[in-house]
């Protein structure tokens, strides 16, 4: 009967709700104007939409970045939505934005809301979305450039060029900024680009190849090849047989996934919500026909409402607690940005074969996640299954998969590019992740086998209590389907052994070696009491020791620091071990001094002559080992350290170099580099005993740690007359010598 209404320009939003609730006051109090009410709906409207308040408070406010200056008002609409308001043209319902991005904002909310909670909603709203306006204006080259250097790491930004950007057309630098939003909305990301389109990494290759290749380590010709014939991989058990009870695994979890999109849609960040309900009706056609195939039966579940397979939400948790179904994407702040987790939940759902051996998730980070999962020990069984599953999709009417010449199946992420595979396994590994409080070491060791470690939910989650941890290789491009499932085969093969070796490592192995070896010093000097004493990082630390000793306990030492303060954070335990060696009792405070007047009973004048003795002129060495206080010890470095320790020590080299008094040149094993050396000029150098030899085959070495990361941050510098040699990278940072 009535719209009761108040207006004003101004920017006070109390001004017209405290006077509407005045008039509400004053018209209903009039003769026969009680206003109708039901007990439990509020007041009563003709349209169902309006009950309850039967409020719509709302305000024009201008979002130029949002609606792309009035033309286009989508994103201001999922913006909006997600803040729990809607968005309409100046003119009301149905009509445009203004020509400078001007719409009306109202919340969306009537029932079961206090109108005092509307009006309040409102003003938070306007807020938040305010500063989504902010972050859509920045979306410009120039912030890029500042993104470039506060957060180099970012590689949307570190690849950015302004100069081929200036050469796109307006349309085509738009499509590109939208592909960047991500990485600029999260400078923090490594990545922070995504793909629009499918043609996106062809259309924009200058930009896109510099990405793909620093992500995936990629130098030269990058052509990638799709192959799923195991047959082809060199390694494997005969008969290619990928059986994981050979190398000591019971049953487990083992998942191959792959991301596909089709060729017909945008893709994921650029799809409008008509978009993702048509794909999910095309994937439906699809299903059905599986669903009628005895071999995969099933059903489809999605949360697209008032559909023939849609779902409640307890049904859709009930998926999520199983790990078949997807979380809501919206909490991941680089998939919100990126338009990816827009539309929630329409085109949202997932395929589930009658076995649950077979899914398919439709409307996550890709169009289509595809995977084959089972309990056994057999990575053949799930890698074959997809294979098969694959093929019966695309052979689908309308499912053509999209795909670059170059670069293999298009994803969204640059970083899943090529194969789009992802195969994984759960094993426990109790020792390397300290039954599943610390994954630290796990990851670096499953690091240097080309492997990922995941907690058991994903990304981002924790390890089991026992441990137990999800293992996949890294790589998806420029390697084969048939190498991904052969590396993970091989990689956790040489990951159980690395946790086999860690097992060993504890107060308990110590104290048979104790037994069984009274001269191994590591383990004669421990004290489990002192041990109990220390925080577990630092008794981690302390094992990290202890390591050698316990995988070689035939070492008469045993013991290698990883720190420089080792030696006095844990001075209890090593100076027992100090003193065992060098025989030393009473005080123990080393003095240096190279003064050889100091030294008593020498010949006169301090020189010492050998010809004076009746030797002739011999080969004389004189040596020390030294290392940098800003690094860990060899045996607790990364790679990187020692390649940025070299770097360090280059500096040096460069003014000795320069220097006439020295001269000389650096030789370096780290590839790519100024000084690299080829195979051949490194054996010459160790052959004329210049150069020191690889450490790896001496089992001290190799178990403390220090020999890791060969050839990385090993080299050495020779003076012009070669008398003086640095070496880096060897036992110590620097062995320094005279000779």
């Amino acid at each position: 009967h009535l719209r009761i209404m108040c207006m004003n320009k101004g920017t006070c939003l109390n001004d017209v709700f405290d006077r509407l609730n005045k008039c509400l006051k004053v018209i209903e109090a009039a003769e026969g104007c009680s206003f109708a009410q039901s007990p439990d709906y509020g007041y009563v409207t003709s349209c169902p939409t309006n009950l309850g308040s039967g409020m719509r408070a709302s305000v024009h406010i201008a979002l130029p970045a949002l609606t792309k200056k009035g033309k286009d008002v989508s994103e201001a609409k999922n913006c909006a939505k997600t803040l729990g308001l809607s968005v309409r043209g100046i003119g009301g319902e149905h009509t445009e934005a203004g020509e400078d991005g001007t719409v009306d904002i109202s919340p969306s909310a009537r029932l079961c809301i206090q109108e005092s909670e509307i009006i309040a909603a409102l003003y938070k709203g306007i807020k938040l979305l305010m500063e989504k306006e902010k972050k859509a204006a920045m979306l410009s080259p120039d912030t890029i450039a500042k993104i470039k250097v506060s957060h180099p790491e970012n590689r949307m930004a570190k690849h950015f060029d302004n100069m081929y950007f200036k050469t796109l057309s307006a349309f085509d630098q738009n499509r590109l900024l939208m592909c960047c939003k991500s990485g600029v909305e999260n400078p923090d990301s490594g990545m922070g680009l995504y793909a629009m389109s499918p043609t996106d990494y062809d259309d924009f290759k200058p930009y896109f190849d510099k990405v793909i290749r620093d992500y995936h380590g990629i130098s030269g010709d990058l052509k990638h090849v799709n192959n799923w014939d195991i047959s082809c991989v060199k390694g494997l058990p005969q008969g290619g047989k990928l059986d994981l009870s050979d190398i000591g695994l019971r049953q487990t979890s083992m998942r191959v996934r792959v991301g596909r999109n089709l060729s017909d849609f945008p893709l994921p960040g650029n799809m409008t919500q008509a978009d993702r309900v048509n794909l999910e009706k095309r994937m439906i056609c699809a299903f059905k026909k599986l669903m009628a195939d005895p071999q995969f039966g099933g059903t489809y579940h999605t949360l697209t409402p008032g559909t023939e397979f849609s779902i409640d939400q307890y049904k859709y948790q009930d998926l999520v607690d199983n790990h078949i179904m997807f979380k809501d994407m919206s909490v991941d702040p680089y998939l919100l940005s990126a338009g990816i987790s827009s539309d929630w939940p329409y085109g949202r759902g997932c395929y589930v074969s009658a076995d649950k051996g077979f899914i398919v998730w439709v409307g996550e980070e890709d169009h289509l996640r595809i995977m084959c999962m089972n309990k056994g020990t057999c990575l053949n069984d799930v890698f074959d299954r997809l294979n098969k599953c694959l093929k019966v999709i695309e052979a689908a009417e309308g499912c053509s998969f999209a795909q670059s010449p170059d670069y293999g199946y298009v994803t969204s992420c640059p970083t899943n590019l090529g194969s789009g595979m992802r195969a994984s396994v759960h094993i426990a590994l109790p020792a390397l992740t300290k039954k599943g409080k610390d994954v630290s070491e796990a990851k670096n060791c499953a690091k240097t086998l080309g492997l990922s470690v995941r907690g058991i939910g994903g990304e981002h989650t924790e390890a089991g209590e026992d441990g137990t941890v999800d293992i996949s290789p890294s790589a998806r491009l420029c390697i084969q389907e048939s190498e991904i499932i052969a590396a993970l085969y091989k990689g956790i093969k040489l990951l159980m052994e690395k946790e086999k070796k860690a097992a060993m490592l504890s107060p308990d192995t110590i104290a048979k070696i104790k037994v069984s070896h009274p001269e191994n010093r590591m383990a004669k000097h421990f004290d489990n009491m002192y041990f109990k004493t220390l925080s577990a990082f630092d008794q981690n630390r302390l094992l990290m020791c202890c390591k050698s000793g316990v995988e070689n306990p035939d070492s008469g030492m045993g013991l290698y620091a990883m720190s420089p303060t080792d030696y006095d954070d844990f001075k209890p335990y090593f100076d027992k071990v100090i003193r065992d060696y060098h025989g030393i009792s009473g005080d123990l405070k080393h003095v240096n001094n190279w003064d050889i007047s100091c030294v008593k009973g020498l010949p006169q004048g301090g020189k010492l002559d050998l010809s004076d003795i009746g030797l002739r002129q011999t080969s004389m060495r004189v040596r020390v080992g030294r290392n940098l206080s800003d690094f860990p010890l060899p045996g607790n470095m990364t790679q990187a350290d020692r390649v940025n320790l070299e770097k360090r020590m280059i500096c040096a080299f460069k003014k000795l170099m320069a220097d006439p008094q020295f001269g000389g040149t650096y030789h370096t094993l780290t590839p790519g580099t100024e000084f690299s050396i080829d195979q051949y000029k490194y054996q010459d150098l160790v052959d004329n005993h210049i150069m020191f030899k690889d450490m790896s085959v001496d089992p001290y070495l190799l178990s403390a740690g220090i020999s890791s990361d060969w050839p990385y941050g090993r080299g050495c510098y020779v003076s012009a007359d070669k008398g003086f040699i640095v070496w880096v990278g060897e036992e110590d940072h620097l062995r320094i010598m005279c000779m």
